[in-house]
């Protein structure tokens, strides 16, 4: 299965680097995309071997992730893997991903931090709670409900086709997997927070919770 890394980006120049520099070394396509970023991202990303596309504002992550997945699949990608810009994903987990995409079983492979490890509290207790709301509307359980390591197969993100522009995007893939019936497994991935008021906010979590309810009423 020809399988592209597809990296969302907004203001990372300084870890963006060093993620980058382990990615190139698979040897798989890479898709950068630049969220709007006002510091010097672009720049750093341009030094590597890589497809780096920009968006002129910050569209938000679900949208980074729409743009480098269409980019991917039009140059010929089967599948994907997407990988923070921050260096929380390891690159070191990567062939887990690969392994279960190309058996061909699943749509969609899950990465899963053990999450009493490293993880502020307040974010182990939102994360576990929100899996099991998500289990119990849409009968779907995914242990790590917004780790945003995760690879999926080109049917899949036609499938999903995720309206979500921000953070919720890692919430309405998993709700979409369950209601279309998407095949998915899990891989455990290590723990790396660098810094804990980074990525979902309250506010986002409480939109996000707002949009869970909102699907569940859509038929």
């Amino acid at each position: 299965m020809r399988i592209f890394i597809v990296i969302p980006a907004h203001n990372e120049a300084k870890r963006i680097g060093a993620v980058l520099a382990d990615a190139v070394k698979t040897k798989l396509p890479i898709v950068v995309v630049d969220d709007g970023s006002t510091d010097k991202t672009c720049e750093v990303a341009k030094k590597f071997k890589v497809t780096l596309l920009r968006h002129r504002i910050n569209l938000g992550k679900g949208s980074a992730l729409k743009t480098g997945c269409e980019a991917a699949f039009s140059m010929g990608a089967q599948a994907v893997v997407f990988l923070d810009s921050d260096g929380q994903h390891k690159i070191e987990d990567l062939p887990k991903f690969i392994r279960a995409l190309n058996t061909g079983k699943y749509d969609i492979v899950f990465g899963s931090r053990n999450l009493n490890m490293g993880v502020p509290i307040e974010r182990y207790v939102g994360n576990k709670l929100a899996s099991i709301l998500v289990n119990l509307l849409f009968n779907i359980y995914v242990s790590d409900l917004i780790c945003g390591y995760r690879g999926l197969t080109k049917r899949a993100f036609q499938k999903l086709d995720w309206e979500s522009t921000g953070y919720g995007v890692e919430t309405e893939t998993v709700v979409k997997c369950g209601r279309l019936g998407l095949t998915h497994c899990e891989v455990p991935v290590a723990t790396v927070y660098y810094d804990k008021f980074k990525g979902v906010s309250i506010l986002d979590a409480l939109g996000i919770l707002l949009d869970v309810f909102r699907w569940r009423l859509k038929r």
